[in-house]
């Protein structure tokens, strides 16, 4: 399975335009590492906002699995 990155930017999401693609599989570790080092969000009321966050966090350290055991890295 191909994983990529996006750049975007743009004052609004709905303004911004893609910058750069990359499926580079040392570019795309280094960013899930990062991302999966942030600081967890604090909880809140709302279980759907909650159960997404703990799917994108699980998504991400899949993907840094697979990143980790990557021979083309």
């Amino acid at each position: 399975m191909t994983t990529f990155l996006a750049l975007y930017r743009g004052k609004t999401i709905s303004e911004a335009r893609v910058i750069a693609v990359s499926a580079d599989p040392e570019l795309v570790a280094l960013i899930v590492t990062a991302l999966v080092k942030e600081p967890e969000s604090p909880e809140t009321d709302d279980p759907v906002t909650t159960t997404l966050a703990h799917g994108r966090r699980a998504a991400l350290r899949l993907i840094q699995q697979e990143t980790d055991h990557d021979p083309a890295a």
